[in-house]
């Protein structure tokens, strides 16, 4: 069953498809083509100018799949022009036949939910902005009906505010004693964003600009104060860019370092790892993680030191600080799928006494990293306004054919 929403109204689409459909008409071409079975099942106004037109395109070959009402949604724009924001083809979507498509329009927002599953459930929704044409926010969720795995996902397009999280049965219960009701055990992080920057940025730029909103920030406090009073005192912005190139952040109110021991300097710690942290057991139950390891680099004189997992090669770091911020550069060796950068306090110049992270970071454990999430020129980009960088997402423009937005 599909829905649509239209400006907080809910329509059930199985009480739409029992209503006789508008003939295509000749004002219809622009949407149907010369495509026989097309018919106008909706026109929602959306913001001035602007129309949403929902077709209804019959049922799909066989010979391309399980049978299923073939459903197209297109944007009319004041111009005349049409662009197809999403199609659909609603088989169940999953073993369960449990399948459902909504769609909400509300001035220049579009969003879009898919779901679906079998003993896997799952969820997709994308947010997009009607004019221009951009990605707002995407949202992920899947959960297991026999078990009480779950993961969530979110980021937001604009702002670059993300959320990781996953649970999994209590790793001290044995697998045939887990259910529904089972307690959990958890992980939780930010997106670890990989877009494109500008060339002058990555030369000589990132001495003198600000991250802004085009990174991850430190939001997971793992020893110290509450996230409350960490603002006030020290966090961490991180940003990766094209050629492994990694850019860092620090702001801190005092500096520490160098001493005799890196550890109770002013540092930076990433963790990396090969591969993404969905792939990573949360229990360890098949031991150590393989190709996780651990780097420090100290504010103080940018000296790298290899910690976790005995890393090689070095890393290539250069470090500009200044009164209350310092900024980093790092060459990664490779290409990583999960990383979590992590800034070490500590005021006294004697002991750790505050770590803030980009994740909820647990010793020697991949699935506890941020994920490292590759964006496209075509969907989004940084560009330098005034002393920092900021996001932009980019206009949609699919090719003839092709739909501006998935849900897949």
């Amino acid at each position: 069953m599909s829905r649509i929403h239209v400006a907080g109204k809910v329509v059930l689409l199985g009480a739409v498809l029992a209503m006789p459909a508008f003939a295509q008409e000749k004002g219809d071409k622009d949407v149907c083509g010369s495509r026989p079975r097309c018919e106008v099942k909706d026109s929602t106004p959306a913001l001035k100018g602007h129309t949403v037109v929902e077709l209804a395109l019959g049922p799909r070959d066989p010979e391309e799949g399980a049978e299923c009402e073939q459903r197209e949604w297109w944007l009319r724009r004041p111009d005349k022009s049409v662009v197809k924001l999403l199609d659909a083809c609603n088989d169940g979507y999953g073993a369960a036949g449990m399948g459902e498509d909504e769609v909400a329009i509300d001035g220049n927002r579009f969003t879009a939910t898919r779901s679906g599953g079998s003993n896997w459930r799952w969820s997709n929704t994308v947010v997009a902005q009607l004019s221009p044409l951009s990605l707002l926010r995407e949202e992920h969720r899947t959960f297991a009906t026999v078990s009480p795995e779950t993961s969530e996902s979110r980021f937001d397009f604009v702002t670059f505010e993300s959320r990781v999280s996953r649970q999994v049965a209590d790793c001290k219960l044995d697998p045939g004693d887990v259910s529904p009701d089972s307690d959990t055990t958890s992980t939780e992080a930010s997106v670890l964003p990989r877009v494109e920057l500008p060339a002058d940025f990555l030369q000589e730029g990132w001495k003198r600009t600000g991250l802004g909103r085009c990174s991850a920030r430190s939001g997971f406090v793992l020893l110290g104060k509450p996230q409350d009073k960490v603002e006030a005192d020290a966090h961490l912005l991180a940003v990766l860019a094209q050629d492994n190139v990694l850019f860092l952040e620090v702001s801190d109110d005092t500096w520490t370092g160098p001493s005799a021991k890196w550890l109770a300097d002013d540092h930076v710690e990433l963790w990396l790892s090969p591969e993404g942290p969905e792939a990573a057991d949360p229990c360890e139950r098949s031991g150590k993680d393989v190709g996780l390891v651990q780097w420090a680099i100290r504010i103080a004189d940018g000296k790298v030191f290899p910690a976790y997992g005995d890393p090689k090669p070095p890393l290539q770091a250069e470090v500009v600080r200044e009164a209350g911020r310092a900024r980093l550069k790092v060459k990664l060796p490779s290409e990583v799928r999960a990383l979590s950068a992590v800034y070490s306090d500590s005021d006294a110049g004697k002991k750790q006494e505050l770590l803030v992270a980009t994740s909820q970071v647990q010793f020697g454990r991949a699935a506890t990293l941020s994920p490292v999430r590759e964006f496209e020129r075509a969907e989004l980009s940084c560009q330098l306004k005034g002393a920092e960088l900021t996001p932009v997402p980019a206009e949609l423009r699919p090719a003839s054919g092709e739909s501006a937005l998935s849900v897949e």
